[in-house]
């Protein structure tokens, strides 16, 4: 054997024998978020694992998704199934990554994009939010994109190989960072997350929308991102739906929501906004009574829209298929029912109205 071909093998060698023990010692130092209700780590990587082309409708965007639609609510009431592929503040090019990754194992015949991060301007996210959207998804070109895209250039390494980003947590590990098996997660509410209802705390109220009528134009990366969700659905030949679910919205994100309907408009998207008092008492939520926080509903409130919800999903979408018989759905949903009695049973202690993404970072 020459010796440069005996070179060759050995680094050859060298790389595989790497690979093989860096990425599990990768897997133990990243932070992973496994307690309830912000158990993400199981949510996304327990995507994974799911059957192959076995949802009929996914749901995108940030914590206003997973705070609003349940899927197993929703198949209960529709015999439909579904799933939140939804991250803390998930920004509108993460949305666009997450519908591509979602692609790869489903046939989805309608996807709901959840638009309140349209109203964000800034370029790129900070740390902690890109690491919440990027580390529990697989190293492919399409992780590679994302991080291009989600940080400047000397940021963008770590957001891939994150052990540069949690190599100093050594002096905080837990026996669970060795335990844990990404290849074994699983989420039984589907990416649904269960918030308590509140007790006290500052009264939540609900913001007048009466005068915000005129659109304010998104950033320029939100809308190419947002063109992009939608242009990939209808060359996938996928229904697309743009929602802004109850979140007592301010106005002038309101306004900017209102741009994405017209956008929407201009490829015949259909697209519904659920902020309006109207709306509210349709829906039949109070912004005192059914909110974890000033953003998001609690699941008393969540309940009450995903009924709602699904009046309007088989109205407008009634050839969607159905699945009402699954014994597995059917046993996530009993589980499912006891998670709620038990949060509706244990309501938390109100002591702000701070959002609930902004608390947990």
């Amino acid at each position: 054997m020459s010796r440069n071909k005996k070179f060759l093998l050995q680094a050859i060698a060298f790389c595989l024998l790497f690979l093989l023990t860096f990425f599990p010692i990768q897997e133990v130092f990243v932070r992973k978020s496994l307690v309830t209700p912000w158990d993400m780590t199981n949510k996304i990587s327990g995507f994974y694992h799911e059957p192959e082309n076995d949802f009929s409708v996914m749901y995108f965007g940030s914590s206003h998704a997973y705070a609003s639609f349940s899927p197993l609510q929703i198949w209960k009431n529709t015999g439909i199934k579904s799933y939140v592929f939804a991250t803390q503040m998930q920004p509108m090019w993460a949305s666009v990554s997450y519908l591509k990754e979602a692609l790869k194992t489903q046939s989805p015949k309608l996807a709901i994009l959840e638009c309140n991060m349209l109203y964000e301007d800034n370029e790129y996210m900070d740390e902690a939010t890109n690491h919440s959207f990027m580390d529990d998804i697989p190293l492919s070109l399409n992780k590679l994109a994302l991080a291009r895209i989600s940080a400047e250039k000397q940021d963008q390494l770590p957001l891939v190989i994150n052990f540069l980003m949690y190599h100093s947590r050594w002096p905080t590990l837990t026996k669970t960072d060795f335990t844990f098996r990404r290849s074994q997660v699983k989420d039984n509410s589907k990416g649904f997350v269960i918030l308590p209802p509140k007790i006290g705390g500052p009264e939540i109220v609900h913001p007048d929308l009466s005068n915000a009528h005129d659109s304010l134009p998104i950033s320029e990366k939100n809308e190419q991102y947002l063109r992009e969700f939608i242009e990939i659905c209808q060359q996938n030949d996928i229904d697309l739906w743009l929602v802004k679910s109850p979140c007592n919205i301010w106005p002038d994100h309101y306004r900017k929501i209102l741009s994405a309907k017209e956008i929407a408009a201009e490829y015949g998207v259909r697209f519904n906004d659920f902020n309006s008092v109207e709306s509210y008492e349709a829906i039949g939520i109070t912004a005192r009574d059914h909110f974890f926080d000033e953003r998001h509903m609690d699941i008393t409130g969540g309940i009450l829209f995903t009924d709602y919800f699904c009046q309007l999903l088989q109205e407008y979408y009634p050839d969607l298929p159905t699945q009402p018989d699954d014994v597995n759905w059917q046993n996530a949903y009993e589980t499912y029912q006891k998670d709620v009695e038990f949060a509706i049973a244990h309501p938390v202690k109100a002591e702000s109205i701070l959002a609930a993404e902004d608390r947990d970072k």
